[in-house]
């Protein structure tokens, strides 16, 4: 049984109720109602918190294990993207070297170094007041036709 405690007075509050002793309650007719019933006992606090707690703390460390896979993944793609761009990059000065190189004065440049000059034997001039005169050698014959042995032709 509870003890009411002792509130001073002025505070408004109702007077606490008549707390009926053993002999009262024996007394007391057996249809009359009997002494207010106890109190159900509140479960505890305590497991519930804790489930509550250990579900944030739960839900807490998946996100920031998502989260973390989900860095990893943009770090790939950021990685493989700068490989890219540095690989076309490659390219294009390769190109442009190339290019360079295939120019007419390079290509000249390179032949003199490796001891090759023009063939002045073979030089041929084009003018183009004249009709085009080619050497001996180069006369072509209509297709499925063959030159007669000896006769130049």
């Amino acid at each position: 049984m509870r003890v009411p405690r002792a509130v001073p007075q002025g505070y408004g509050t109702r007077p606490a109720p008549a707390v009926a002793s053993a002999a009262q309650v024996k007394a007391a007719a057996p249809g009359a109602a009997g002494p207010p019933a106890a109190r159900r006992a509140r479960p505890p606090r305590a497991p519930f918190l804790l489930l509550v707690v250990g579900l944030l703390c739960g839900g807490l460390v998946s996100l920031l294990l998502l989260n973390a896979v989900l860095a990893q993944d943009s770090f790939r793609a950021n990685g493989l993207r700068k490989e890219i761009s540095d690989l076309r990059i490659q390219k294009e000065s390769k190109k442009s070297a190339n290019m360079r190189r295939e120019m007419p004065d390079a290509v000249a440049r390179s032949n003199e170094l490796q001891g090759l000059g023009p063939d002045w034997d073979t030089a041929r001039v084009i003018d183009p007041d004249r009709p085009a005169v080619g050497v001996a050698g180069d006369v072509q014959t209509p297709a499925g036709q063959e030159r007669a042995p000896g006769t130049g032709q």
